[in-house]
């Protein structure tokens, strides 16, 4: 009786290698977000998210499963004895099976070069120092260069499980006050506003003309207005005049009336003001989907693509409001520009304050002017562009473009008649909440100091390393 070949395992694991616990905090976020992303995945501090495999061999497993071994590369794991033997050995095996780019070092905190491990030396590293988000999305795009399997048992439910079964909903709530931004910018408004009487100088339909000089809305006989009669002499259409001038109306007496209707007038005349402020200057503006005008940052519109600001702690810095990448067709091997533009929409607010909401769009060309005509496109490059973008280059490029829309101002003028303006300030509202909140996994991790084991696992892998020329474009 012949005896049965043994079942050869696929190399189908991510293996993640680092200091534990200094790198824990790292090591956990990676590994949730890989496994987030279709990866299986393994280190010592989730274990198998996806499945029930618990290896107490790790030497095997780099010997038979790990597709790669993501080695965190820090000050810590650089002389540190656990991380550094299973460096060598997982070097070892790469030689002897002559894997390319199975080690794979993801750099993430300030070790220079010059000190870093001989083992790696010579090992193109992922550079995660300056951030997390652009260091996990070329990491994604070398594990689909590489053709990485992926495991269906690892996706956001198996996260999300895992996460439930480890920490508390309530644990890490703090009852102390803390501050934050909103994308809520206040306006200003003048404190009366007119109901300017219309009449025809022939028999027909009281409609004034679709473009008016300033933000106006009809509403029948009247014509409701921030701006004085004079303002649209010869201006509301065809046969059309101002026939009796309203007087003043207090805005605020208006808005706080019983049943009152005028909400809805303010909201319109702010939309048609925000989109004659953006014509005027002669803003690029793009129509999403649902019609809604955004305005976006052309290349070269301001120099450099940046946009200088003061930022939430006070200080001047700046964010680049347009970038690109350079993305190769795997059929045809051609490769293509791809520019990225933020853009900016403001929807306006009338309670329960008077407000625009600002909300954040990216756009894309490849000439740095013409927007791509499909909208499903976009859609799925701003999916891909996007998914390394935190909130805080979201908020600080929210920023940036409120204070260029300053125009070297301290605030945002739009006009609402010849000599009067409603204003919005360069930053948000901010608010309060009563709670603070420290993120669950820190706090563990501060508890399991003195009882962690020597190393752990966490890894990440790349499509640009940080010895190669960057694609280009600020992310």
């Amino acid at each position: 009786m012949t005896e049965a070949a043994p079942v050869t395992q696929p190399r189908d694991t991510l293996l993640l290698s680092h200091a534990n616990p200094e790198d824990n905090e790292f090591t956990l976020w990676l590994a949730l977000q890989l496994a987030n992303e279709g990866y299986r995945v393994w280190c010592d501090l989730t274990k198998l998210l996806g499945g029930e495999v618990f290896w107490d061999d790790i030497q095997e497993v780099i010997k038979t499963r790990a597709v790669k071994l993501l080695y965190v590369l820090s000050r810590t794991s650089n002389a540190k004895d656990g991380p550094l033997k299973e460096l060598h050995f997982a070097q070892g095996v790469a030689k002897k099976e002559k894997v390319k780019d199975f080690v794979i070092p993801l750099h993430i905190d300030a070790l220079p070069h010059g000190e870093i491990t001989i083992e790696i030396t010579r090992v193109n590293t992922v550079p995660f120092a300056q951030s997390w988000g652009a260091g996990l999305a070329k990491l994604l795009e070398k594990l689909e260069k590489d053709k990485v399997p992926k495991d269906t048992k690892f996706n956001r439910t198996a996260v999300n499980d895992w996460w439930r079964t480890q920490f508390s909903a309530e644990q890490g709530l703090r009852k102390e006050p803390e501050e934050y931004l909103s994308n809520w910018f206040p306006v200003t408004l003048p404190t009366h506003i007119y109901f300017h009487s219309l009449s025809r100088k022939s028999i027909g339909v009281l409609e004034v003309a679709p473009a008016l000089p300033y933000p106006a809305v009809q509403d029948g006989r009247f014509l409701i207005t921030f701006a004085e009669a004079g303002d649209f002499e010869g201006r509301v259409g065809p046969e059309m005049y101002i026939a009796e001038a309203g007087k003043p109306m207090e805005v605020a007496a208006l808005l706080a009336a019983p049943k009152s209707t005028f909400g809805k007038f303010l909201f319109q005349l702010l939309r048609v003001a925000w989109e004659q402020m953006l014509e005027e200057r002669k803003l690029p503006v793009y129509e999403l989907a649902n019609k809604v005008k955004c305005f976006y940052f052309a290349k070269d519109r301001v120099p450099n693509d940046k946009v200088f600001f003061t930022g939430v702690d006070g200080e001047r810095t700046y964010r680049a409001m347009v970038g690109y990448a350079t993305r190769t067709n795997p059929t045809t091997g051609v490769s293509v520009k791809r520019f990225w533009h933020y853009a900016i929409q403001a929807r306006p607010m009338v309670h329960p304050t008077l407000a625009y909401i600002f909300k954040s769009h990216v756009l894309f060309t490849n000439d740095g002017t013409t927007i791509w005509e499909s909208k499903k496109k976009l859609a799925s490059a701003r999916r891909s562009q996007c998914k390394s973008w935190w909130n805080d280059e979201w908020r600080d490029r929210t920023l940036a473009a409120a204070t260029h829309l300053c125009d070297g101002a301290d605030k945002i003028t739009v006009k609402l008649g010849s000599n009067v303006s409603l204003t919005i300030p360069p930053a948000p509202l901010p608010f309060c909440s009563p709670v603070s909140y420290t993120d669950p996994q820190l706090l563990r991790f501060s508890e399991d100091d003195e009882t962690a084991d020597d190393y752990g696992r966490n890894s990440r892998d790349d499509d640009a390393f940080e010895d190669d020329p960057p694609e280009g474009g600020e992310q």
